[in-house]
């Protein structure tokens, strides 16, 4: 999975895809780029890369690594590799239909803003597992996607504090 920054006249930006609604597998969430790792990929990190251009066109040589967030494993059983890439500057996005409905970028410090931030309890497994939420324009964040964000902004010195 890469997580792309881009650089913004407001500062640096994420960038996020919507999944198309008829998607079998999370459709109509907000996402980053990313998918199943091939048996021909080098690593984890030609995956992102790899995705990122399938998605949305981003060439592999645009985007400069800046570092990993630790993995995780999805509800629904996905193991997650977050790479943080920069994304040079004048990549044109060409969204593939079939993986991406649309595109966005949202600053972060805008996602670092705690009026934009919610937290709350899963009723399902037991009450153990915290929900967060960036409340986005033109999007909620939630999911996986919000906790590779509270993650990103964690490492990068900017997380907000959890609402009381």
């Amino acid at each position: 999975m890469l997580i792309p920054l881009v650089q913004r006249p407001e500062g640096m930006a994420a960038l996020f895809t919507l999944r198309p609604t008829h998607m079998q597998a999370h459709g109509g969430q907000v996402s980053f780029p990313g998918g199943r790792v091939d048996p021909t990929d080098a690593d984890r990190w030609y995956t992102a890369l790899r995705e990122a251009n399938e998605e949305l066109a981003i060439p592999p040589d645009a985007v400069e690594p800046l570092g990993r967030l630790d993995d995780l494993v999805t509800v629904t059983g996905y193991h997650v590799t977050p790479w943080v890439g920069l994304v040079a500057p004048g990549v044109r996005y060409r969204p593939s239909p079939a993986e991406v409905e649309a595109w966005f970028t949202v600053p972060l410090l805008t996602l670092a803003d705690p009026a934009i931030l919610r937290t709350m309890q899963s009723r399902r497994h037991d009450g153990k597992r915290r929900l967060t939420f960036y409340l986005t324009e033109p999007h909620t964040i939630w999911g996986a996607t919000a906790h590779m964000v509270a993650d990103l902004l964690e490492v990068s010195g900017m997380a907000p504090l959890s609402p009381g």
